[in-house]
C-alpha cells in the first residue's frame, strides 16, 4: 500500500520462499571440534558449563570460541572466516535481543552454507522472530531451540542446570536427520 510516496510494508504478512536444504547431520558429537558463537552477557558461562558436559561425555578434540559482533570487518573478520574454517558444528548463540535472534540466525545460515551444522538458541521471548528470519533466509528448518529470556540473571548454579537440562536436546538437534 502506498501513501504520499510511502511504502506501508505489513510485518505480519509472510511471503511464499523456497526451503533451501542444510548441511548434512552428523550422527555424533565424537572427534568433532566445536564451534561456539557467544553473543550475549554472560552467555559464555551456559557454553563453558556445555563445553564441560560435552567433553566428559564425548571425545571433542577441540573447541573454538568466536564473539558475534557485527558488522564484520577487518580482523573481526578474518575470525569469523578462520572460525567458519575450523569447526565441524556450532552452537550459535545467544539471540537475546530484538538484533541478536536475528543475526544469530543469519550467522547459523551462514554457517550452514559454510558446511557447518548448527543448533541456533534463542530467547524464548523471540523464537517468533528467530524462525521468521530463518523462514524468510529459506533455511524454515533450521534448527533452533530457547533458553529462558534472563540467562544473564541466572547464578551459576542455575546455569550449570540448564546446561544439563538442555544437553540433550541440543545434541539431538545437532545429529537428528532431516527428514526426508
Amino acid at each position: 500500500m502506498t501513501n504520499a510516496g510511502l511504502l506501508v510494508v505489513d510485518p505480519s504478512a509472510r511471503r511464499a520462499t523456497t526451503a533451501l536444504p542444510l548441511i548434512d547431520r552428523p550422527s555424533s558429537p565424537d572427534g568433532l571440534v566445536v564451534g561456539l558463537r557467544e553473543f550475549w552477557f554472560n552467555y559464555d558461562r551456559f557454553t563453558g558449563a556445555f563445553e564441560a558436559l560435552l567433553k566428559g561425555r564425548y571425545n571433542v578434540p577441540g573447541v573454538e570460541r568466536v564473539d558475534g559482533t557485527q558488522p564484520r570487518t577487518g580482523r573481526v573478520l578474518d575470525r569469523w572466516d578462520r572460525f567458519n574454517r575450523s569447526v565441524d558444528w556450532a552452537l550459535v548463540g545467544f539471540g537475546g535481543c530484538g538484533g541478536c535472534a536475528p543475526w544469530a540466525v543469519m550467522d547459523a545460515v551462514e554457517l550452514e552454507r559454510n558446511g557447518v551444522p548448527t543448533v541456533t538458541l534463542i530467547s524464548v521471548d523471540l523464537e517468533g522472530v528467530a524462525r521468521r528470519t530463518a523462514e524468510s533466509m529459506g533455511r524454515p528448518q533450521l534448527r533452533i531451540l530457547t533458553l529462558p529470556h534472563y540467562i544473564d540473571d541466572m547464578s551459576d548454579e542455575a546455569i550449570g542446570a540448564l546446561a544439563t537440562e538442555t544437553f540433550d536436546p541440543i545434541l539431538d538437534a545437532l545429529t537428528r536427520p532431516f527428514d526426508d
